[in-house]
């Protein structure tokens, strides 16, 4: 694994610990927090701090020093966690989010001087605080080191060259040394907590990776560790040194006062490079490295005697007379159980599967088309081969599907930021964040709802004067939610702001020329002319909204998405836009359908149900224009030999079939078509990829004969024949 890789890992692992500082602060927002969850933040700080300092980001690092300074100390319970520390918090939060940006070369670092000052302000505002008994307990002056060993020379090679061991740890022996306590009154012997024992020793290559195990003991001195005991057993002659292996082992003594998971967050980057015991009263057994064609090296003598255990194990420690060889034949204590096991795979490698998958999926239809064609009768393998490809298929997509949970955690410091822009306070109500759906969707997903929220936020909740004048709470609400539904994932974005104003955007978009003076609009329709481009109703024009520009660009996306949004508003009690989006962009479900010598798909998302017309329910309108009965509601019917320049005649609404499609925009509509073959699921290919951008068509797919076939962009097709329809009616009329 070479360092880009390494230090692509670590800034996944910054990701994750963002989103868990954030969930923990909010909890601590909302009053449900506990001792654990301000362990956790404080954890992620310091993971993120480790990291940041084995990469060389300095600026991030210092940011996170100073962050995590606070934090340790409300852990401690030195300063108290009040309302206004958790906005502090926050905001320390969304500044750290800014300089893992920067570091990841996604803008400029930060300013971070004021905040830095108002954090170091908060911990000074504490600092004649007493602290709780057991965090103010006096930790007892470390025993003085025994005598130093002998010199421990490594194996004489050829040439007779020795070398002092003590001489050549003499520098790493300085790094080590605690810096000199102040001196406090001793504690009773009896209420002074114990020390425990950590034993580290680095695997063989543990340096392959640009690992550098000495800074890990430089954290753990900074901790309060002091090294008693090096096993320096396992060097060989000084020919045979490999730099990328790790020869030895150190045992570190912990003050009782030093958390466990403090030290275990020291190795969260480490991985399997480097063996770690925790709270044993034995050191760590050696990895066993090829034994050198050279004599066999002298036992090393310990640095300092061993200490008893810590809170780990009660047992008696090792006597301090005997050497660390005989320890280091103890047997190893049994591993803990694994709670759980993954792994990180690159993207490129995942979207091959999915794409060797897809063409599975390919070579099962044809195979079935080919079988079918010939008459062969392997029904019950043919069926066992389509279920395995469809387990097989739905296990791929499930790889790469992702709690969408990971777009919500961006909205609270969406909100915090336009509170401070807006001062309209907004409680967030999320729901169903546990819901997946694939990881592309997730990504191309944030900027919608960013823009959606900034809606919210700036045209549907009122002031807080406004709100308690309509008996509202002052406090707006926004709610998040995520459902599947029907093979695809709804989204709920609503608000309990003061809704659409209809007769407003009515006469702005009439003002602007969306629409004519005279036109008779749905109030559905009314209301999705807030997705025209360069439509606003903002007052004046502020950094957060009035230009014209958003909303049509968050239609633009979800249909890109295969998706569609619709919107629910209610006058005084608020707005709520629905998207529905496919859960993944990879494969979907269609019906495969004949209009004159073309066999096109379309996508299911769109189909509401199909029909032959009984008698009575196709009505003219016009010259070669129809329309359906459909349970009272009239809905145009569109050949589809037309729209997409089929050959041969068209066939009659009676004689053909019907699609009743839904749209975003234009509503219903009935599809002519002349039968239906099959429908299935299929692969989506891009068609911009491999051709050009075609309007109405949304991609194409290969069928089970070979053939390619063309996926009808329904919303694009309907849209335009309205369109068509509207001006072949403005004509006759005129």
């Amino acid at each position: 694994m070479n360092p880009e890789e390494i230090q692509g890992i670590f800034f996944a692992e910054c990701d994750e610990s963002l989103q868990a500082a954030e969930a923990g602060l909010a909890a601590c927002q909302a009053g449900t927090h506990d001792g654990e969850t301000i362990n956790a933040i404080f954890r992620a700080v310091h993971s993120i701090k480790g990291g940041a300092g084995a990469f060389g980001f300095e600026a991030l690092q210092g940011y996170t020093h100073v962050f995590e300074t606070l934090l340790s100390d409300v852990r401690d319970g030195t300063v108290t966690l009040t309302a206004p520390l958790v906005d502090l918090l926050l905001r320390a939060l969304d500044t750290l989010s800014d300089h893992v940006a920067a570091a990841r070369g996604e803008g400029d670092t930060p300013d971070d001087t004021r905040l830095l000052a108002e954090l170091e302000a908060a911990q000074a505002r504490n600092a004649g605080n007493p602290a709780p008994a057991a965090a103010a307990a006096p930790v007892p002056a470390p025993a003085p080191a025994p005598a130093a060993s002998a010199p421990v020379t490594m194996g004489d090679d050829d040439n007779g060259v020795a070398v002092d061991l003590d001489s050549l740890l003499d520098s790493l022996s300085d790094d080590l040394a605690p810096a000199p306590a102040q001196a406090t009154a001793p504690a009773p012997a009896e209420t002074a907590p114990r020390e425990w024992l950590v034993h580290v020793r680095p695997h063989a290559g543990a340096m392959t990776n640009g690992g550098e195990p000495v800074l890990l003991l430089r954290e753990l001195a900074r901790l309060g560790g002091r090294c008693v005991q090096v096993d320096c057993g396992e060097i060989p002659p000084l020919d045979l040194l490999d730099w990328r292996t790790g020869y030895l082992g150190w045992t570190f003594a912990m003050p009782g006062t030093v958390d466990e998971a403090e030290v275990r967050d020291v190795f969260d980057f480490v991985g399997d490079d480097c063996g770690v015991t925790i709270g044993q009263d034995q050191p760590m057994p050696r990895v066993q490295h090829p034994a050198p064609p050279a004599p066999a090296v002298p036992a090393a003598t310990s640095t300092a005697a061993a200490i008893p255990a810590g809170p780990a194990n009660d047992g008696p420690g090792q006597p301090a007379g005997e050497p660390a060889q005989a320890a280091s034949n103890a047997p190893a204590p049994p591993a803990p159980p694994v709670a759980g096991q993954s792994i990180r795979i690159d993207l490129v490698k995942l979207d091959r599967l999915i794409d060797t998958v897809g063409e599975l999926v390919i070579a099962q239809a044809m195979l079935a088309q080919r079988l079918s064609n010939e008459n062969v009768t392997a029904i019950e393998e043919l069926g066992m081969l389509e279920t395995l490809t469809r387990d097989i298929q739905e296990s791929a997509m499930a790889i790469r599907a992702q709690p969408i949970g990971s777009v919500f955690s961006r909205v609270p410091r969406i909100l915090r930021e336009l509170a401070a822009t807006t001062g309209k306070h907004v409680r967030l109500e999320v729901s169903g964040e546990s819901t997946e759906l694939d990881k592309t969707v997730i990504e191309k997903l944030g900027e919608p709802l960013t823009h959606l929220i900034r809606n919210a936020v700036d045209h549907g909740i009122e002031t807080a004067e406004e709100r308690v004048a309509a008996g509202k709470p002052a406090e707006g609400t926004v709610s998040l939610s995520a459902e599947h539904r029907s093979g695809r994932i709804h989204i709920r974005i609503a608000d309990d702001g003061k809704g659409i104003d209809q007769q407003r955007v009515l006469a702005k978009a009439i003002e602007k020329g969306i629409v004519a003076p005279d036109a008779q609009l749905s109030r559905e329709e009314i209301d999705h002319l807030i997705f025209a481009p360069g439509f606003s109703t903002a007052q004046q024009v502020s950094n957060i909204s009035g230009r014209g520009v958003g909303m049509d660009v968050v239609r633009q996306a979800v249909k890109d998405l295969g998706g569609r949004i619709t919107i629910e508003s209610e006058q005084g009690k608020g707005t709520a836009f629905i998207l529905t989006l496919p859960l993944t962009l990879a494969i979907s479900e269609g019906m495969i359908i004949n209009v004159g010598d073309q066999s096109l798909v379309v996508p299911l998302a769109n189909v509401v149900e199909s029909l032959r017309p009984g008698a009575g329910e196709v009505k003219g309108l016009g010259v070669g224009r129809a329309m359906l009965n459909v349970r009272g509601k009239f809905l145009p019917i569109l050949p589809l030999h037309h729209l997409v320049g089929a050959s041969g005649e068209p066939a009659s609404p009676e004689n053909g079939v019907l699609i009743v499609v839904e749209t975003e925009a234009a509503g219903q509509a009935a599809l002519l078509v002349d039968g239906i073959s099959d429908q299935r699921q299929f692969v989506i290919k891009s068609l911009e990829t491999h051709y050009r951008s075609m309007e109405g068509v949304a991609g194409a797919t290969i069928l089970g004969d070979g053939c390619v076939a063309l996926i009808l962009d329904v919303d694009s097709l309907v849209a335009n024949a309205a369109t068509t329809l509207l001006r072949q009616t403005l004509r006759d009329a005129a």
